[in-house]
């Protein structure tokens, strides 16, 4: 999830133009992301909520009944979750498009964090994202779309965490659709290219996604470079064609943790609580540091 911003409200548009979308009253535009945009919201009544805002994600392409059915399906499995790193999700609306409504993080995400984090906090929230992917794991569900925008920074008490966002619903709402003609081609940068190659998501995949997620947000860089987002098929080719560059300056523990993620076979991290347990090391370290 992108963000928040300052962007008034876009013109123009069936849906978007609008001041509302069903009986939420849209606020201002967050951002924009695979598939679809995000709004600050005012929630209706009828949820109960204490909160004055929520984020609202209204998808890009028109979703009919039947693709409504599926994502609420998967909503309320990922609702369900008990896990305190997975971000509350309170309800689902179609018009001409689906959308759904989910708390509102001000402090932005990994990808674009309103104020400045110390590496501390990235850590953290990379170890509290890790952790939610195993919870939705244990549950039976995969995320589907794990990378820096979609780990929001929650602050509670003062201490930076990260709650895990956006489940990848694009796989639900239009089975079968490739991954060019999903969301940005910069995406693949996060995708296991055993995915390109056609298996299915597992804890395997998400693994390595979490590997990529941790070298972007700890290096500001990809593992693959910066992929070119207006042209998808460029960017899955050179994802399967070229091996993934861990960057020179991380720190060795981190450089290793990230190559066990990336790993082929038994040489890759089982699980995401593997990965979270790592990154409550490197943390711990970092801590040890900064007291010395």
């Amino acid at each position: 999830m992108d963000s928040p911003s300052t962007n008034p409200l876009p013109e123009g548009g069936a849906t978007l133009a609008a001041d509302r979308v069903a009986d939420y009253e849209l606020v201002q535009l967050l951002g924009e992301g695979n598939h679809g945009r995000y709004y600050l919201a005012r929630p209706p009544a009828r949820l109960g909520l204490s909160d004055e805002f929520v984020a609202l994600k209204v998808f890009g392409d028109r979703v009919g009944e039947q693709a409504y059915q599926r994502g609420v399906r998967e909503l309320r499995a990922f609702a369900a979750v008990r896990s305190a790193y997975l971000v509350p999700v309170f309800d689902a609306v179609l018009e001409e498009t689906f959308g759904y409504a989910t708390a509102y993080f001000p402090l932005g995400s990994l990808a674009a964090p309103a104020r400045a984090l110390s590496r501390t906090d990235v850590v953290t929230a990379l170890e509290h994202g890790a952790r939610a992917a195993h919870d939705l794991h244990e549950a039976g569900l995969a995320h589907g779309d794990i990378k820096p925008g979609n780990i929001l920074l929650a602050d509670t008490a003062g201490a930076i965490g990260g709650r895990l966002s956006d489940l990848g619903l694009a796989r639900v709402l239009t089975p079968g659709t490739t991954l060019t003609g999903m969301g940005h081609a910069s995406a693949v940068e996060f995708t296991d290219p055993d995915l390109l190659a056609g298996a299915r998501p597992s804890r395997r995949t998400e693994v390595w996604a979490l590997g990529a997620t941790i070298h972007r947000a700890l290096t500001g860089t990809g593992l693959f470079g910066e992929l070119p987002d207006n042209q998808p098929l460029l960017a899955i080719r050179k994802v399967l064609s070229a091996r993934p560059q861990v960057h020179p300056a991380l720190a060795p523990a981190e450089a290793a943790l990230i190559g066990e993620c990336l790993g082929e076979g038994e040489h890759r991290l089982p699980t995401a609580l593997a990965v979270a347990d790592r990154l409550a090391q490197l943390r711990a370290g970092a801590d040890d540091d900064g007291a010395g």
